[in-house]
């Protein structure tokens, strides 16, 4: 476990969205519809309280996503660990008692040319602790889970992007 709040690897990327920042804020919480616009993330599923109803992406709460890359899937659970309505929404691979890696969306509004109301979308990526399978391939296996994260991200903000306009199209 990283000893300091400093993540070993990160990045950010941002995009601007002629869309209102309310069609963008409901793309980035659906968790569920990743899979339509990641390079990696196939979708998944929100976890259920003890009653037996799907969570809904409060904070503490927990989803499992489901990911290919190649011919290789796995599952990674996920903690909802920050989300200000219509600003910001941050969850953490292993949820926070691993806490392998955070992704973070911030949401700003933004006048575009174009259309008028906008959004400056910006998703940060934060590798904070080695998983177990980086840690046995080493460096090699690190640096392709860094390469990969910066494909996700940007084919993520893409399609986000895409489907937003899309939608505020309509």
């Amino acid at each position: 476990m990283s000893e300091s709040n400093e993540p070993l690897y990160s990045h950010e990327e941002s995009i601007d969205i002629a869309a209102p920042p309310e069609v963008v804020w409901e793309l980035v919480t659906a968790m569920e519809r990743y899979g339509e616009w990641s390079s990696e993330n196939q979708g998944g599923y929100w976890r259920k309280n003890a009653d037996g109803v799907p969570y809904s992406g409060l904070v503490g709460e927990e989803f499992v996503g489901i990911n290919r890359r190649g011919d290789q899937e796995w599952k990674a659970l996920v903690e909802i660990v920050e989300r200000e309505e219509g600003s910001s929404f941050a969850f953490v691979t292993g949820g926070t008692g691993l806490n392998y890696v955070c992704w973070r969306y911030v949401i700003e509004p933004q006048v575009i040319e174009s259309s008028g109301e906008g959004t400056r979308l910006t998703e940060q990526w934060a590798l904070r602790n080695l998983s177990p399978i980086m840690i046995e391939g080493g460096q090699a296996e690190v640096d392709r889970r860094v390469a990969n994260a910066k494909e996700s991200l940007a084919a993520t903000l893409a399609g986000m992007k895409a489907e937003a306009e899309r939608i505020a199209a309509q």
